[in-house]
């Protein structure tokens, strides 16, 4: 294409996205929300159906954070401005200042969510896995949305739960969801999306 063309056709791409993001303004305005949520850092969440936040309960001392919410068997704990996109050493060693009894990587997976590449870790706390606490494996997703890096934490569970294709099914569901419902606060769409039309002007127009 010529220099010209790519311009032309950029200035169009920045006028769709415009009426695109004033339009999901309009629809948000116009639609009435009941839902409750917790607030996190420069972000949302939304709780689901059945599912309460811990402060609600009075059960913040159970949570890593005053901001998780639980089904009274699982917490989900959120974090926003997570240091990487993806799980490395840097995650691990997040992961594992928050575990009193130890942190043991037991799985790592790669997958989409929602469109969302995520990075997953199942985890074990081995001071958990006793004769009378069973429940010592969690899991964390570490992705990105709306120009910001998201951890989430479900915690605990036990061995039995772990190896139930269903149950580990259905907190990955229950993510998903929860994944769909996050949103970071100071996200600015429009800007966002110019500024994705920019970069890719820099890398492949010819100078």
């Amino acid at each position: 294409m010529r220099r010209e063309d790519i311009i032309r056709a950029v200035i169009i791409i920045v006028i769709i996205i415009f009426l695109a993001i004033n339009i999901n303004g309009i629809n948000s305005f116009l639609s009435f929300k009941t839902d409750d949520t917790v607030e996190f850092g420069h972000s949302i969440a939304v709780v689901p159906q059945a599912w309460n936040s811990t402060d609600e309960l009075n059960l913040t001392n159970q949570s890593k954070t005053p901001h998780a919410i639980t089904n009274g068997y699982v917490f989900i704990d959120h974090w926003d401005d997570w240091p990487e996109d993806h799980i490395t050493s840097l995650s691990v060693s997040k992961f594992k200042s928050m575990e009193n009894g130890g942190y043991k990587v037991l799985k790592n997976e790669n997958s989409t969510i929602s469109g969302v590449n995520v990075s997953k870790q199942y985890f074990s706390n081995p001071s958990r896995d006793t004769d009378e606490i069973w429940n010592h494996i969690g899991v964390n997703y570490v992705f990105q949305k709306e120009d910001t890096n998201y951890s989430i934490q479900v915690h605990y569970f036990t061995t039995a739960d772990y190896n139930n294709t269903t149950f580990v099914k259905e907190i990955d569901d229950r993510i998903e969801d929860d994944m769909s419902n996050i949103h970071n606060t100071e996200y600015n769409g429009f800007v966002s999306g110019v500024r994705g039309v920019f970069n890719y002007i820099t890398n492949h127009v010819p100078h």
